[in-house]
């Protein structure tokens, strides 16, 4: 069990050290404005009240479900989340209030930051208001987050990383909290195997990441039941298009309507 949590934690380690090399190492912190922000943007767990379209072999066909429908039958759910992905996304609140993005894993400045470190199993749907021209993508899935709530000291400190944030605080060069949200599993296992972090430290830091390997494992557990959230979102617009105007755009589309769209496009096969 010891070697399995050991070889889980070096696993977690590549994983965010290679997001953080493939977004782009800026020696400059550069933050951004959401409206240009182009990379998918965290927000809070959110229930996705759409219907989808998923494969059903008794009939053959492609049928319009509610996540919820799809949720009861647990192999299909998992079918549903095809992708998996672990990510880092620094959010930076500047002198005035406002709010900036980015992915660069060092500060240009002393300041505000929240750093969210996302491990994820989903789906990315549409997403689309039909009275504007605010479209974008949603990450639909389970998973767990990671959010330390920081102000640093100094300016140039490599804070989109777990060792880095540790090796900060350690030195006094940062203080803050943090927290780690299961997102979208349940089961009892879960929910005692949830550590309570509160202040940054690399024993908080060492224990978040012990929880988060144990976790991860239970996706597929039979005890264990998936209800997908919205975990991010993507703006495809032009101009000011934010991620709530985004979230507004995602309605209930009457099923009557879905069915004759899915209608008219069998009868183009």
């Amino acid at each position: 069990m010891r070697k399995f949590i050991i070889v889980s934690l070096l696993l977690f380690f590549s994983l965010f050290s290679f997001s953080q090399k493939n977004k782009g190492d800026n020696p400059l912190g550069t933050f951004i404005l959401e409206k240009q922000f182009k990379d998918y943007v965290p927000v809070s767990p959110l229930d996705y009240e759409d219907y989808v379209s998923v494969y059903n072999p008794d009939s053959n066909k492609f049928v319009w479900k509610m996540i919820p429908e799809i949720a009861i039958e647990k192999d299909k759910m998992v079918k549903f989340l095809p992708n998996e992905a672990v990510y880092v996304t620094v959010r930076k609140i500047d002198a005035s209030g406002g709010i900036n993005w980015g992915v660069s894993s060092v500060t240009a400045e002393k300041g505000s930051y929240t750093v969210i470190m996302d491990y994820c199993k989903f789906t990315t749907l549409k997403a689309y208001e039909n009275d504007s021209l605010c479209i974008g993508f949603t990450k639909v899935g389970v998973g767990l987050r990671i959010t330390a709530n920081i102000e640093t000291a100094k300016a140039g400190l490599n804070i989109g990383s777990l060792f880095g944030l540790g090796i900060a605080a350690q030195g006094g060069k940062l203080t803050g909290t943090m927290s780690i949200d299961v997102i979208g599993m349940e089961s009892k296992q879960i929910t005692d195997l949830l550590p309570l972090p509160s202040e940054i430290s690399p024993a908080s830091i060492q224990n978040c990441l012990q929880a988060m390997a144990a976790i991860k494992t239970k996706i597929y557990d039979a005890d264990t039941r998936l209800f997908p959230q919205i975990v991010a979102v993507k703006s495809s617009s032009d101009g000011n298009c934010s991620a709530l105007d985004i979230l507004k755009g995602i309605n209930k589309t009457p099923i009557q309507q879905l069915q004759q769209q899915q209608q008219q496009i069998q009868q183009k096969l």
